[in-house]
């Protein structure tokens, strides 16, 4: 099975900002040649690409755990409105406005309809869509964990997302 020798990952997604004409990385321990006589029919249409050693794979990836750590212990830690200039330095709970109750019902009405619209996809997207935003996991984790091309993983959000705008 291919996905045992390499991986592929998508530059232009995985790299807001990407301007290199190469859309594709393959992460191998193959030589161009080795992975050339194995799969050119599928490497054919990853074209033009670049080839990054297992290590370079393995920086990418603790690169993009650690930045997800980061990004959950912010939102974790984080001040509600991250105002580090010391103007604030001193909650102060009698000065905080409640909402207003029909605001309240309409955050839930709200949460209802999508709680319904997420029950009424097709559970491998439901599924997807939970583990991407909710657990904030990214597609090649979901694809690793399901055994599936992140590709796939990518699209089934895609499609999901916009059918919930489209039913939202």
């Amino acid at each position: 099975m291919f996905t045992n020798d390499y991986r592929i990952i998508n530059l232009k997604y995985e790299y807001e900002g990407y301007t290199g004409s190469e859309k594709w990385a393959i992460i191998t321990s193959l030589s161009e040649k080795e992975l050339l006589e194995k799969y050119a029919d599928i490497l054919e249409s990853h074209s033009p690409y670049i080839l990054l050693t297992i290590e370079q794979g393995n920086a990418i990836d603790e690169y993009q755990r650690n930045e997800a750590k980061h990004r959950m212990r912010s939102l974790r830690c984080g001040h509600a409105f991250d105002i580090t200039d010391g103007e604030f330095e001193v909650h102060h709970p009698e000065l905080a406005v409640c909402e207003d109750i029909v605001e309240q019902i309409d955050k839930q009405d709200k949460v209802k309809r999508l709680r319904d619209i997420l029950n009424s996809l097709p559970e491998v997207q439901k599924r997807r869509l939970i583990k991407h935003f909710f657990y904030n996991k990214s597609s090649r984790e979901i694809a690793k964990e399901e055994g599936v091309y992140y590709s796939a993983v990518d699209k089934s959000i895609v499609l999901g997302v916009e059918k919930i705008k489209k039913l939202f």
